[in-house]
């Protein structure tokens, strides 16, 4: 976790650590090592750790639940998988050539970027605050199966003893070893490049929503994200893109509304939520959410 020193680290997995090293490395020339270098290394695998353990801390209860169609998914769920065969590609061709450093940063980026700055964050809320049998933590349990599995796999070649320790906390009925496995089948049709070229451009309006909230929270005039109350002026093609999202989630705020501009320039506006806070999903509310066991009369 991430109270462990770098030393610490190191020492516990240090095998793991030289071979993130090396792959992160350009080692067709002469490589540079030394304890400052290596304290680096470990502060990247402590980050690729965090985001595995986030993952295995949502599975525990997702034994018995069989794969739905994709067509069921949320599109922030589809947009994920679609991210997975992208990926899959990159490493598939890195390994197949050699270009371990390739890989190793299409997976980091991946892990530190995609899953543990954005799609986490939005999807905390859910797995946190609704009850196991909610569709939608149901469909969010299950793509993180199916991330975990493909990045031990993908990370097994690197990360040898610590994908190993993963999986078998994942399989504890099956003695298999990691390393006899292949890397996932991922399906064709979860490649969807329209709906990519989509959320590049809601996550280029979360970036602006979440400097907005950082002024205001530099001000002192709110803490968290959660104490906030957001309305988006937009001109129309991004007022459309938000068409159906939840915006309270998407943005992690209390409350968000839109509304169209007459000009091309995005405009945020942000202030202190009013109501009570409820006690379940830390959302500042008028009225009950939609969650039974909201205190909120």
């Amino acid at each position: 976790g991430n109270t462990i020193s770098p030393d610490d680290v190191i020492k516990q997995y240090g095998a793991d650590i030289l071979r993130l090293w090396v792959s992160q490395s350009d080692y067709t020339s002469d490589l540079r090592i030394g304890k400052e270098i290596l304290k680096g290394v470990a502060d990247s695998y402590r980050k690729l750790r965090n985001t595995m353990r986030f993952m295995l801390g949502s599975l525990e209860d997702l034994k018995d639940i069989e794969k739905i169609e994709l067509d069921e998914l949320p599109e922030l769920e589809k947009w994920v998988l679609n991210k997975l065969k992208n990926l899959d590609n990159c490493v598939r061709d890195g390994y197949k050539n050699y270009s371990f450093q390739f890989v190793f940063q299409q997976l980091f980026q991946f892990c530190t970027v995609d899953l543990s700055s954005f799609y986490f964050d939005i999807r905390k809320d859910v797995l946190y605050c609704d009850s196991i049998n909610s569709k939608k933590r149901k469909n969010c349990v299950i793509v993180l199966n199916i991330i975990l599995e493909s990045l031990l796999k993908w990370f097994a070649p690197i990360l040898v003893f610590t994908t190993e320790e993963i999986y078998s906390l994942v399989n504890k009925n099956n003695s298999e070893s990691i390393h006899e496995n292949n890397f996932v089948k991922i399906p064709a049709n979860w490649k969807n490049d329209k709906l990519d070229e989509k959320w590049s451009s809601l996550f280029k309006i979360k970036q602006e929503a979440n400097i907005a909230i950082e002024e205001k929270r530099a001000n002192k005039e709110i803490g968290s994200s959660l104490e906030a109350e957001i309305k988006l002026i937009l001109k129309k093609d991004q007022f459309e893109l938000l068409d159906k999202l939840d915006l309270s989630d998407y943005f992690i705020v209390s409350k968000a509304k839109k509304e169209l501009s007459n000009n091309d320039e995005i405009k945020i506006e942000v202030k202190k939520a009013q109501g009570q806070k409820c006690e379940r999903c830390w959302k500042i509310l008028e009225k009950k959410c939609q969650r039974e066991s909201c205190p909120i009369k």
